[in-house]
């Protein structure tokens, strides 16, 4: 059985509080890890990471390294996706980070992304908007979803 490839969006990765969502974040995150699903960030993601306070970042960056994650690195290809989603009107390019999120897991045929951005990346509107963009450039549709929903659905 082919491993699940899942790309995580950082709203997922900085979401282990104590909050209700920290609560489902973590059991995702064990759930993942027993199935032996293939976990997959960007450098987009690690710059964002970069961007947040030292002690956060650490703890982050130590949490990643126990989960054996794949970075990919700049890629044009998906460069060039996310800006074709900025011109299909998916979201402007005040966004443009969380069209690379989707551009790379689309590039590097991850099954799934999974994020709590519900506002630009798991909103059912503007996931149809980017399969359809997808579909349009000659790649594949992506499952979107929160951490929740993939345990639900997936598993």
């Amino acid at each position: 059985m082919k491993k699940l490839k899942i790309y995580l969006d950082t709203s997922v990765i900085s979401m282990l509080d104590d909050s209700s969502l920290g609560i489902i974040t973590r059991r995702f995150f064990d759930v993942v890890t027993q199935y032996n699903c293939e976990l997959v960030i960007s450098e987009v993601v690690e710059n964002e990471i970069n961007e947040t306070k030292a002690n956060k970042r650490e703890a982050i960056f130590y949490f990643l390294s126990t989960l054996n994650v794949m970075t990919i690195p700049y890629d044009d290809r998906s460069n060039n996706l996310a800006w074709k989603y900025v011109i299909e009107g998916v979201l402007t390019d005040n966004h443009i980070d969380d069209l690379m999120h989707v551009a790379y897991a689309t590039v590097y045929e991850c099954d799934a992304i999974v994020s709590w951005n519900r506002k630009h990346i798991a909103k059912q509107s503007k996931i149809q908007k980017l399969n359809l963009c997808n579909l349009k450039y000659n790649y594949r549709s992506i499952t979107i979803c929160t951490p929740q929903e993939f345990i639900d659905n997936f598993i």
